[in-house]
């Protein structure tokens, strides 16, 4: 009986994490590649980028950046909140990064990846509302299937697809 006690809030807690991981690859833009390294010089938008896009692009993905990375890694207690503002922050992104009028293909696929990521972090949050952490760590496999930081790559997005490292 003592066993049961402490088996469901370490489920929970592998779960949250899982699930944050799943955020912190989204919000980065992941799926393969980038570094958090610093490497990044200036704003990307070399050859797949148009100027204005990839400039704004980058400025918008620094500061998503750097919000998460102020988010610090949250408590099992603190995973709603968490969840609440990575998809607010992730919702500005968007909405930043669709302004900007994405004109070639790389642009436009990467545009439409992070709307859907928008999407899919609603539904992480709800089921994270509802404490239902099995459908979050489920649900965070969307976001690793939609592999933004390719798209961000492919972009010539190199900013937005670094893996912010919370503090």
């Amino acid at each position: 009986m003592n066993g049961k006690r402490l088996s469901r809030p370490a489920h929970l807690i592998l779960m949250a994490t899982a699930a944050l991981a799943a955020v912190a690859i989204v919000v980065s833009g992941c799926g393969g590649g980038g570094s958090s390294s610093g490497s990044s010089s200036g704003g990307g938008g070399g050859e797949g980028a148009s100027g204005a896009f990839a400039s704004g692009a980058e400025s918008a993905c620094a500061t998503a950046n750097k919000a998460i990375e102020a988010l610090g890694t949250p408590t099992q207690a603190e995973v709603l909140k968490y969840m609440e503002t990575t998809e607010s922050i992730v919702g500005k992104l968007s909405d930043e990064v669709s302004a900007l009028n994405p004109s070639d293909a790389a642009e436009k696929a990467y545009t439409a990846a992070l709307a859907k990521s928008e999407t899919v972090l609603n539904e992480m949050t709800n089921a994270a509302r509802n404490e239902n952490f099995d459908a979050v760590r489920e649900i965070s496999d969307e976001l690793v299937e939609l592999k933004l930081g390719e798209l961000a790559e492919a972009a010539d997005l190199r900013i937005c697809a670094e893996v912010p490292v919370s503090e």
